[in-house]
């Protein structure tokens, strides 16, 4: 009798679906929260772990740990030493499917609330001030939104932006995206931080990509254009995009995603043109669900083809 596989659920996920890893194949432990160290020194050997974006996995733990696979309900892996577990022959899963819907809905969600001004609005009802209604809203019909990244998610704030009756211009590095969907502006990363009246970021962050929108792709930016980043944090100079935040150089921006999480920057804190969120853009009850079911799917698959 084949000896059963052996898998830890470390960080808190949906688990409606976990019946897709069959008992009569597979173990599942269920330690919600478990640390690292203890992973380590328990006395179960796990064949393979669930974790979520939030638990770094470094060298330390990969050098000692005696896993096939590290399976992560995230789109991205920067948490994760992906190099180095390479080497040590441990195969890293991850979701590319399940936060796509949610994650571009709360892009436009940012846009609606900096554009019709619906915090600042909903603070001026609360207050007794529902007669005033001196403070500037704009339509997003006829603007010109840049989206830099086509991918998964990009590729569906693309298709919103159009229901909307904005302007869309693309830009992607991968000449088959730019190949597949040739029916978009594609433009020039320079061009779109000068010409766009918006502009969206969909990059994954890797060693290439940190500080892609540098201080001198940031100063490109339109006075009057907003900054909306639903990736990763550290695919920008965020120092300098506080500073022009502060001088009022780009109009506004709406952050769901930033460099030391959870402890960010406190000078956002002073701005009064930024919008923030906590990192919840792909993180709906829908897409929860959804990005569970992938990772059981994807570590049944591993296992049953090795």
């Amino acid at each position: 009798m084949r000896k059963k596989i052996k898998i830890l659920i470390t960080d808190k996920i949906d688990l409606s679906n976990i019946k897709i890893l069959p008992k009569s194949q597979f173990t599942v432990d269920v330690n919600f929260g478990i640390s690292n160290y203890a992973i380590l020194k328990s006395k179960v050997t796990y064949d393979g772990i669930i974790i979520r974006s939030t638990r770094i996995i470094d060298e330390a733990f990969l050098n000692k740990c005696k896993l096939k696979l590290i399976a992560t309900c995230s789109k991205g892996v920067d948490h994760i030493d992906v190099s180095f577990a390479k080497k040590k022959k441990i195969e890293v899963i991850n979701c590319l499917e399940g936060n796509n819907i949610s994650t571009a809905e709360h892009t436009m969600g940012l846009l609606l609330t900096i554009y019709k001004k619906i915090c600042y609005s909903d603070s001026l009802v609360r207050n007794r001030r529902f007669n005033d209604f001196n403070f500037n809203r704009r339509e997003l019909f006829g603007k010109k939104i840049g989206n830099i990244g086509i991918g998964k998610v990009g590729s569906h704030v693309v298709k919103l932006s159009q229901v909307f009756g904005m302007e869309v211009f693309a830009n992607d590095i991968d000449k088959e995206v730019r190949k597949k969907i040739a029916h978009l502006q594609f433009k020039s990363l320079n061009y779109i931080l000068r010409h766009s009246d918006i502009i969206t970021l969909h990059i994954p962050l890797d060693k290439k990509n940190y500080n892609f929108i540098s201080k001198e792709k940031l100063n490109l930016i339109n006075p009057e254009s907003v900054l909306i980043n639903t990736s990763r944090g550290r695919i920008l100079d965020e120092k300098h995009l506080i500073k022009l935040l502060r001088q009022k150089k780009i109009a506004f921006a709406g952050l769901d995603v930033f460099h030391n999480e959870p402890d960010i920057n406190k000078d956002f804190f002073k701005l009064d043109n930024v919008i923030l969120t906590n990192h919840i853009a792909g993180k709906t009850q829908e897409s929860i669900e959804k990005i569970a079911k992938d990772v059981f799917e994807q570590v049944k698959y591993f296992f049953v083809k090795n």
